[in-house]
């Protein structure tokens, strides 16, 4: 006796057939891709730091001469460091370091600017600054050199960033200037995110904490 074609599997073949004719199932399944998407993304995004310290309000001189302080910057992600011009050792490292974050993060575009503060405000004048700038090929559509009374650079530097600077007297007469040597992160609000030393390790957190603090609506 012939048997009976089988009949096996064509219910679920038929339920799925009639669900895709459905936009319902395709708007519910385009959702669900989106959510995972989504979720994913979220997922794999850097946490913010969780240091905040309020930076006080702070005005200085830029390299042109202008007055450039924290208003000027509310609205973007910005790393500071601390040197001054006639250092012979750990300044042109910092400032070498902070091209390297410059260069690595140029994908951040506007949102990410450098702040370089001289801790030799004496000797450190704008026109000085702009000399070192342009001696150093540093881009200053992204970059900004402050300087000013020294009151107010103490102030913002010891008060403000909490970070160290000073002179000392070397020998009888002769004096020596030493400051912090950690880069700062600051958020668009004015609020210091993270000190992070300036090496490879350093470089790198420090990035991925800005793209972390750039990215966020």
């Amino acid at each position: 006796m012939a048997s009976l074609p089988s009949r096996r599997g064509g219910r679920p073949r038929s339920r799925i057939e009639a669900l895709a004719r459905r936009p319902l199932f395709w708007i519910a399944l385009v959702a669900v891709v989106a959510l995972f998407s989504i979720g994913r993304a979220v997922l794999s995004r850097p946490p913010e730091p969780a240091l905040r310290i309020p930076l006080p309000a702070f005005e200085l001189t830029d390299h042109r001469g202008q007055r450039f302080g924290l208003e000027q910057l509310r609205g973007r992600v910005w790393i500071a460091d601390f040197i001054f011009t006639t250092c012979p050792t750990v300044c042109p490292k910092l400032t070498q370091r902070m091209k390297e974050i410059e260069q690595r993060g140029r994908e951040l575009g506007d949102a990410l600017h450098l702040v370089t503060i001289t801790v030799d405000p004496e000797t450190d004048t704008p026109e000085v600054l702009a000399s070192y700038a342009a001696s150093q090929g540093l881009p200053l559509d992204r970059w900004t050199l402050l300087t000013g009374p020294l009151d107010q650079i103490e102030s913002t530097v010891i008060k403000g960033f909490k970070i160290a600077m000073g002179k000392e007297e070397a020998s009888p007469g002769l004096f020596s200037i030493f400051h912090g040597e950690r880069l700062v992160l600051v958020d668009r609000e004015g609020v210091i995110r993270g000190y992070y030393e300036a090496n490879d390790e350093g470089i790198s957190a420090i990035l991925r904490d800005a793209s972390a603090l750039a990215e966020r609506d």
